[in-house]
């Protein structure tokens, strides 16, 4: 039988259930609530396609070669609704003007993060916005496949490690394929996101039948972090201090999964035609940014010759200004190290997965919440609203 790559080294890109011909490879959960691959004997045919298959397993991770040209900027139509600039959209809207299929991550109804298609600009809102969880790939690769050989144009969107299982999965390049791979600091497990919603809905005293049914990692209408949440009973309200333990112990890197502190793709040399991330720190180092940035603002790497023509291809509802890695990598550090894994995280994920700890015990135990002066101050600032303000003034001045 096949060996899959072990528990600390998979990625959970699901390449090898993609590549199985008969269907032997499916995903459970461990402990942390990652998804891990499981081969069913009884189907496997020692064919060995997954573990060829396997960006872990072959040691093909698919780097470019060249440095990236480095850019910030939004799309103008998009960046009101988006969590940064809208460089995703930018590159969406390209392959849906050519009749192409867009692949993203969504967030159901459910709290179910997985990747879907669209191919109508109205669907992008389903998988535009961050998320700070691992999504499930299921068979998309499979469906890109499809849509590549019927010579359509596909834009595959995703983490590093799921854009090089792509391309190994697909084993050539196409033409009309254009991956963008994001600016990641780790993935959480979409169930431990979902034990946290439970704790967070227990703190706030839901009553029996109101439940979340949308979660925002970020604010869409400026540039900040702030979380917010939808109710089956109330509009979007933002959370704060111990109901966003979730996000705090991300900014930790403490619920990640375990291949993410020994990740291959935390360097510049990218995997992805694109890299799209927030440009934190913009205008601070070097050349002043002399635009208004408080909407939010792209960072952009065009890391192929074929996102280079894309680029230029681009029509004026896009604005884009090249910068420098050196000052992109300042406030981006997974662009040249990977997330440090804290001496607690075990304890971390142990304890959001246990339905008898509650938020505040969380918090108690582990201190996730930053309450250093300079944190204080930001969300004072973000509360009262003059971060953006702030944000004006320093363009102003720079």
């Amino acid at each position: 039988m096949p060996q899959l790559a072990k528990q600390d080294r998979c990625t959970g890109c699901m390449a090898c259930m993609n590549i199985c011909p008969k269907g032997a490879i499916t995903f459970v959960d461990d402990k942390e609530g990652f998804l891990q691959p499981k081969i069913d004997q009884s189907k496997c045919i020692d064919c060995n396609l997954c573990e060829k298959t396997c960006p872990e397993m072959a040691t093909q991770f698919h780097w470019n070669e060249e440095p990236p040209a480095v850019y910030a900027g939004w799309n103008k139509l998009d960046r009101r609704i988006s969590s940064s600039g809208g460089a995703f959209s930018s590159i969406a809207r390209f392959v849906i003007e050519r009749g192409g299929a867009v692949y993203g991550a969504t967030l159901d109804d459910k709290l179910n993060c997985r990747h879907i298609e669209v191919d109508t600009v109205e669907g992008l809102g389903r998988i535009r916005g961050s998320k700070y969880i691992q999504s499930s790939i299921g068979l998309t690769f499979k469906a890109v496949k499809k849509n590549l050989q019927a010579d359509r144009y596909v834009l595959f969107s995703g983490t590093p490690c799921q854009v090089s299982g792509l391309l190994s999965y697909l084993k050539k390049d196409y033409p009309k394929l254009i991956t963008m791979d994001l600016v990641c600091h780790g993935v959480p497990s979409n169930t431990l996101f979902k034990k946290y919603v439970e704790k967070l809905e227990n703190r706030l005293e839901f009553a029996e039948n109101e439940h979340v049914t949308n979660y925002e990692f970020r604010r869409r209408d400026g540039w900040g972090e702030s979380p917010s949440i939808s109710t089956t009973g109330s509009n979007c309200r933002k959370i704060k201090g111990v109901n966003g333990l979730y996000m705090s112990a991300f900014d930790k890197s403490a619920i990640f999964r375990l291949s993410c502190y020994a990740c291959h793709y935390a360097k510049p040399n990218r995997v992805g035609d694109f890299s799209v991330g927030d440009f934190w720190g913009l205008g601070h180092q070097g050349v002043p940014f002399k635009h208004d940035m408080t909407k939010g603002v792209s960072l952009l790497l065009v890391n192929t010759e074929k996102g280079r023509s894309i680029m230029k291809a681009l029509d004026e509802s896009n604005f884009y200004e090249q910068r420098t890695l050196e000052e992109a990598s300042v406030r981006n550090h997974n662009l040249t190290k990977v997330s440090r894994m804290p001496n607690n995280r075990n304890e971390v994920i142990e304890a959001f997965m246990d339905d008898e700890k509650s938020l505040d015990s969380i918090e108690d135990m582990h201190h996730l919440i930053d309450k250093s002066l300079k944190a204080r101050l930001s969300a004072l600032s973000d509360t009262l609203g003059i971060y953006d303000l702030l944000k004006k003034i320093h363009n102003f001045i720079g």
